[in-house]
């Protein structure tokens, strides 16, 4: 924090730019102040802080230090008077006997926009706010610049708040987010049927078709082609309903390690053709309170999508073990695939709905497995491997946080599940 000697008071209030203005000399300013103090000041008390020989304004120096927010009082010209600890602390690598102007301040945000508000203030009267995102850091920031009651001084003094809004703008994300699936989920809801309806009848009369024409060559392609078709309209319509679904759903503690066997059972045929090995790699299990339909659809998604990414001969791998965010009852569930990886300029974008840069995708795998994981209290981050390949790695909350360390042999974590 930038302190201000006790004993030279008018280095706090005019820093240099003009003599301290006392009560005899200035009745104005003391004036000035007993018309826009907070309640509670007495004009003695008032007097006493403009001279520097009372303890209240060492005690609402160190109150500034006890706030989370950044508060910086300025000149006009961008000087900076004082500075509370978080403001010094956000200030790093500039140390605090550096941090003489705004403008001296790190080139990122959020003071890129500080300086920004504070030219606009130099162009119009009025407090200024603004929100401003650090794309470096995915941090948001609310900036408040506004001036200090006159005192009869100039130039006049200015106080910039900065405001660590993060938390705030992720829950308005997540709400607005459940309010889109929540006011489509119906309309879905309905379509599906309908079209669920419709596709049965089509696989029907295929079947009866195949049933009844004489075979060939040229009447099996034809049939193949079609019996496909209708299995990437199914997967459409499974996808559009497990977004659309709603959000309550009954949870029950289950191994994770059994939720992930399950998982695999219906790739054997996708991994035979695509020539990819699965394998478990299970250093850690524990129960973990989910719905496990949804926590088996939501890992087929990302299974899938692995095994759509890998190379011939590839392995896709789950790997199960304890959390290592500093909480002793998560749960960490990473799936590895040796594909290209998630490009970086589109990482961002990928559990946006609908979006896929595979030919042929739905752009709901990621969104729906995003969905059923945070449902359950955990969350979904996305990387790429530091050799090769995507890493999706899901963190769960444990039902026990006693977790059972399962050792396997080699053989298991290299041939896949039982």
């Amino acid at each position: 924090m930038r302190n201000i000697p006790s004993g030279n008071p008018e280095e706090y209030l005019c820093s240099s730019s003009c003599d301290f203005q006392t009560e005899t000399e200035y009745p104005t300013a003391i004036n000035s102040l007993a018309g826009t103090a907070p309640a509670g000041l007495s004009p003695v008390q008032r007097r006493r802080v403009l001279a520097g020989n009372d303890p209240l304004l060492a005690d609402l120096t160190l109150a500034l230090d006890l706030l989370d927010d950044a508060i910086l009082v300025l000149h006009e010209s961008g000087r900076i008077i004082h500075c509370n600890q978080t403001a010094a602390v956000l200030a790093l690598p500039v140390k605090t006997n550096a941090m003489v102007s705004l403008h001296a301040l790190p080139i990122g945000e959020p003071w890129v926009a500080c300086r920004k508000i504070l030219r606009e203030y130099q162009t119009q009267a009025g407090s200024l706010e603004r929100e401003v995102r650090d794309p470096g850091t995915g941090k948001n920031w609310s900036l408040r610049l506004s001036a200090l009651p006159y005192l009869g001084v100039l130039p006049r003094r200015l106080v910039l708040v900065i405001r660590d809004i993060s938390e705030v703008v992720k829950t308005q994300e997540r709400l607005q987010d459940r309010e889109v699936m929540a006011a489509t989920g119906a309309l879905l809801a309905g379509a599906a049927h309908q079209a669920k309806n419709a596709i049965f009848g089509l696989s029907a009369t295929l079947d009866a078709f195949e049933a009844r024409i004489q075979k060939d060559v040229s009447d099996d392609d034809y049939i193949d082609n079609l019996r496909t078709g209708i299995a990437r309209m199914q997967t459409l319509l499974r996808d559009l309903l497990d977004y659309g679904n709603p959000t309550a759903c009954e949870l029950e503690p289950v191994s994770m390690a059994a939720m992930v066997r399950r998982s695999f059972g219906g790739y054997q045929t996708l991994t035979a053709r695509m020539g990819v090995t699965l394998a478990l790699d299970l250093v850690g299990d524990g129960e973990v309170l989910v719905n496990p339909a949804r926590l088996v659809r939501a890992l087929e998604n990302l299974i899938e999508n692995a095994i759509q990414h890998s190379p011939p001969a590839g392995t896709v791998t789950v790997r199960l073990s304890r959390g290592d965010l500093g909480e002793t009852n998560l749960l960490r569930c990473d799936v590895l695939d040796q594909g290209p990886g998630f490009p970086p300029e589109h990482i961002e974008k990928l559990f946006t709905p609908f979006f896929t840069l595979r030919p042929g995708g739905t752009g709901l795998g990621l969104t729906i497995a995003k969905k059923v994981i945070e449902d359950c209290g955990g969350t979904i981050r996305l990387s790429n491997g530091i050799r090769a390949g995507a890493q999706v790695t899901l963190f769960l909350p444990m039902e026990d946080a006693a977790v059972s360390e399962l050792h396997n042999c080699s053989s298991e974590c290299n041939c896949g599940p039982q």
